[in-house]
Parts: structure tokens; C-alpha cells; sequence
């Protein structure tokens, strides 16, 4: 049983958490020292492997692996990287487009991928139904999907209880079958966030901070929560 000082340092941790879309100068580098960078790449890394341990109902059984998720790490050079290469690569994409800074102010970038069962595959078991009468197949990938974005959940938590802002990105471009093909990543994957990592002590005048939109729009908790109480037999 955990310990009433282990409750409350999660619930801390969990209002804690909030989006920060960090920007950068794509003609200047970020700079980490190369301490805090290797000290800060671990914990990136210790943290994905804890966030791993998030709920799944079933097993994806896909290359041997049970996890219905898939995790692929880019550090902060390879994210310069990109954002160098960026508008080469997308022509096409309006000069707004924040990934470009964001990719140069990143310590590191997490992009999460979900692999469904049953959405685009050839044979679909037509006809099989749960014992709610939904299709099997759409509610495999549906909890395929939920557990990737737990783990995601996960992730987010830890990192901010090691001191890095985080923001979860829907991709854009990252999203597309080029930027998969660029990154090696399998096509059969489906792009779930992007996750872009702060490190703690990055100190550069150029970098902006931009809180999320949303964290302000909450409700309070009466609103969506309902506690059910049955009457009669």
C-alpha cells in the first residue's frame, strides 16, 4: 500500500503538469552542456521505460511485442537537424509553422506511435461482435488506442517530475508517410503525439515559452463527474 505522502506528492505532480510549446531560433543553437545534456538524455529514457509500464487489455502480439505502442526518440542535434531541413522537405507549409522552432529549442523529441489490429487491414472479422453487441474489432483497436495514450500519460507525469516542461504535439508534418519513411519509421504505425522535451536549465534569450490554450478552459470537477446511486430493487 502506498503511503498517504506518496498520494500526495502524485496528485502534485499530476496538477503540475501543463502544455509548454517552447520556440526557439532555427539560426541559433540551444546550448546544453554536455553533462546536462548525457544526465538529461537518461532521464528521458528511464522515464519512457517507466511510462511503459501502463495498462493494456490485450495483447497486440505484433514482432513478438504485446505493447500496442511503439516509442521513437530524437535528441536535440538530430532535432536541429530537421529544423534545417524542414522547409526543403515541406515546401508547401505556411511560414507560421511553430515545428521548425520548436524542433531547435527541443532537448529531445518523443514521437509515440499506436499500432491498431484491425483498421486498414485486409481481413476484417465482419460479423464478430463483443458481448455488447459492438464490433470486436473496434473496440480491440479502441482499447489499443487508450492504452498507448495512457502510457503517453504516463510519460508526461514523469518528465515533469524530473523538472522538463513538455508539449504534446499532434504532428503536422511529423505525421506524414515522408517524415515516417524519413525517420524509419514502419508505415503500419499510426502517429499518436509528439512529444517535445524542455531540459531543465536552458538559458537563452531567444527561446519563447508559450503556456497551452486549454488549461484555463477547465471545468470544475462537479461538471463532468457523477456519482451514480441506484434506487429501488
Amino acid at each position: 500500500m502506498q503511503s498517504e505522502d506518496d498520494v500526495q506528492v502524485l496528485s502534485r505532480i499530476i496538477k503540475a503538469r501543463k502544455t509548454l510549446k517552447v520556440l526557439g531560433d532555427v539560426n541559433r543553437s540551444v546550448q546544453f552542456t554536455e553533462e546536462n545534456a548525457e544526465l538529461c538524455n537518461q532521464k528521458v529514457i528511464d522515464s519512457i521505460k517507466t511510462a511503459g509500464w501502463a495498462p493494456f487489455h490485450y495483447n497486440r502480439d505484433k514482432n513478438g511485442l504485446a505493447e500496442p505502442w511503439r516509442v521513437h526518440v530524437l535528441w536535440h542535434e538530430d532535432c536541429r537537424n530537421i529544423a534545417n531541413n524542414f522547409r526543403d522537405w515541406f515546401p508547401d507549409v505556411k511560414a507560421s509553422n511553430k515545428l521548425p522552432a520548436m524542433l531547435s529549442a527541443c532537448g529531445a523529441l518523443i514521437i509515440t506511435t499506436w499500432l491498431p489490429q484491425f483498421r486498414g487491414e485486409d481481413q476484417q472479422q465482419e460479423g464478430v461482435q463483443n458481448s455488447i453487441g459492438l464490433p470486436k474489432q473496434t473496440t480491440i483497436d479502441d482499447e489499443h488506442l487508450a492504452a498507448a495514450a495512457a502510457m503517453v500519460q504516463n510519460l508526461l507525469l514523469l518528465l515533469t517530475a524530473n523538472s522538463m516542461g513538455t508539449y504534446w504535439s499532434s504532428g503536422g508534418q511529423f505525421r506524414t508517410p515522408e517524415m515516417f519513411d524519413r525517420l524509419g519509421i514502419n508505415r503500419s504505425e499510426l502517429f499518436l503525439g509528439g512529444v517535445f522535451v524542455e531540459y531543465p536549465g536552458t538559458v537563452d534569450e531567444s527561446v519563447e515559452r508559450v503556456s497551452g490554450k486549454q488549461r484555463n478552459n477547465r471545468s470544475q470537477e462537479h461538471a463532468w463527474l457523477r456519482e451514480i446511486q441506484l434506487t429501488g430493487s
